[in-house]
């Protein structure tokens, strides 16, 4: 059974993982699960709104196949469609449909204890590893009754851990006072300042930050990073870097948080992606610097 503090430095996101369009099989994501274990990795995010719970169902039979421990983190509060197993492609076409005419996030607390027995159940477990809200604001949860919704679960064991995905400080912050956060996603990239409040929330409570989105600024960057590449890899330790391995390993370097998230469905990325961990002591003296030459 793996501990907030045994969580590794890398996690798996499935947010498209059993997608219409790009549904994985599940042998293959067994192997993918196998690899990325076998570098270290034993977190994988993921929610009853990936793919309308099929997301839950792939990792379940996927994790049976390897006959390996991960930690599987999922999240509640967005508006679902919950279908037997067998009409489950059917779940998609109405969240979609359920989406469009303008169903709300919930947050309380009947909601979340019956969403995450259904993610249970389609994870094949009797307690999620941790069960998060999932992206609320403030509005979303100041009359609700989301944080005895937590207690309750885990009170009655249906998640090891509690806590909340989201960017809103005012969230974390009354999540933590109320004792039912354990566990904080946030979005968080490098040279962004604006997530800095919630990471430093987060670190006077000794709160794990799992990040994610840390790819986002890819694109604004690729053409100054291409320019300065070659200035870039000719710092010690740094060679061969790529963009979104210098993305990743400077977060980490940083300390901004315990666990940065990725999705990807290449076994060529993953193994890319996990490399950037070689990199996070070398960057850490020439944060500034490189931060200088990609302003």
């Amino acid at each position: 059974m793996i501990t907030l503090d045994q969580l590794s430095p890398l996690g798996i996101g499935t947010s498209r993982a059993a997608s219409l369009g790009s549904r994985l099989a599940p042998d293959f994501f067994a192997g993918f699960l196998k690899l990325a274990t076998e570098r270290g990795i034993n977190l994988i995010d993921t929610a009853d709104f990936y793919g309308s719970g099929d997301s839950e169902r792939l990792i379940a039979r996927s994790i049976k196949a390897t006959g390996l421990p991960y930690f599987v983190m999922t999240k509640a509060g967005l508006p679902c469609v919950h279908t037997p197993g067998w009409l489950s492609p059917l779940n998609q076409i109405g969240k979609k449909i359920k989406q469009r005419a303008g169903a709300k996030n919930n947050y309380t607390a009947s909601y979340l204890i019956d969403s995450v027995q259904k993610s249970n159940k389609r994870l094949k477990v009797d307690a999620a590893d941790a069960l998060l809200l999932h992206e609320p604001v403030w509005d979303d949860i100041a009359d609700a009754d989301s944080w005895d919704g937590l207690a309750k679960i885990r009170q009655q064991g249906l998640a090891r851990y509690t806590g909340v995905s989201t960017n809103d400080y005012r969230v974390v912050e009354e999540g933590i006072r109320s004792g039912q956060v354990q566990l904080v996603q946030t979005s968080t990239s490098w040279q962004e300042t604006s997530t800095y409040p919630i990471l430093e929330l987060c670190r006077k409570h000794n709160i794990p930050v799992v990040g994610n989105q840390v790819l986002r600024p890819y694109k604004s960057l690729q053409d100054k990073f291409t320019q300065q590449a070659d200035t870039i890899r000719q710092m010690d330790g740094l060679a061969g870097i790529s963009l979104p391995q210098l993305l990743i390993a400077s977060v980490l370097a940083e300390k901004k948080v315990d666990t940065v998230l990725f999705g990807t469905s290449d076994i060529a990325h993953l193994q890319h992606n996990i490399a950037s961990l070689r990199y996070v002591s070398s960057l850490e003296p020439y944060l500034s610097r490189i931060n200088q030459l990609l302003s």
